[in-house]
């Protein structure tokens, strides 16, 4: 018998096509969907999860606020009062015995102990007491041992109170009416060791 064409192209495969794998397939299905799960939020703006840029900053209040209604016995909300922050109580610069307003007196404060930050204190400490502190440096020497205390004879009405404000803190040295009137403060107050 004779093959007719036919029979012919049937039986043979065709030479360029392969058969997929389907491992391959599922591996790249799989990977599509891992894709889509851990980005795909992402895009679509489903991210539950936040920048630490986009975190808002933390502020502690000073004072908790307090409920403005509590419920009275009938069970209806009854208005209590709402309490506001106490101001801190500023200092009078008056002394009550003399009646001198440390704020009149300029005051220069100068370290010399030569440990970093005494002269800061003594100068805080000071401003607490409400002293116009002018300036803040080094003594011209380290070699202080307790406070020395100068006033120009113009203040000298001051020397008393400056020396007692300071002996609550410190050991009193030296202490003088008798400051250079060409100096730029009316007080010189040298911490020592």
């Amino acid at each position: 018998m004779e093959e007719t064409p036919l029979e012919a192209a049937q039986s043979f495969a065709a030479p360029g096509k392969r058969k997929i794998n389907k491992r391959f397939i599922y591996l790249f299905v799989a990977l599509v969907i891992i894709f889509v799960v851990f980005f795909g939020s992402r895009f679509l703006g489903q991210d539950k999860t936040q920048d630490i840029n986009d975190v808002p900053a933390v502020t502690t209040p000073t004072e908790m606020p307090t409920s403005t209604a509590e419920l009275s016995p009938s069970g209806s909300p009854t208005p209590s009062p709402t309490s506001t922050p106490t101001p801190k109580p500023t200092i009078n610069p008056v002394d009550k015995s003399t009646g001198l307003n440390r704020n009149k007196l300029s005051v220069t404060v100068q370290n010399g102990s030569g440990i970093v930050g005494v002269g800061g204190k003594a100068s805080d400490a000071l401003k607490n007491l409400g002293y116009n502190v002018v300036s803040t440096g080094n003594a011209d020497n380290y070699d202080f041992v307790n406070v020395s205390i100068q006033v120009k004879a113009a203040s000298s009405e001051f020397l008393a109170l400056l020396k007692k404000d300071l002996a609550e803190s410190y050991t009193i040295g030296s202490n003088s009416a008798d400051l250079s009137t060409s100096f730029s403060s009316d007080a010189l107050v040298i911490i020592g060791k």
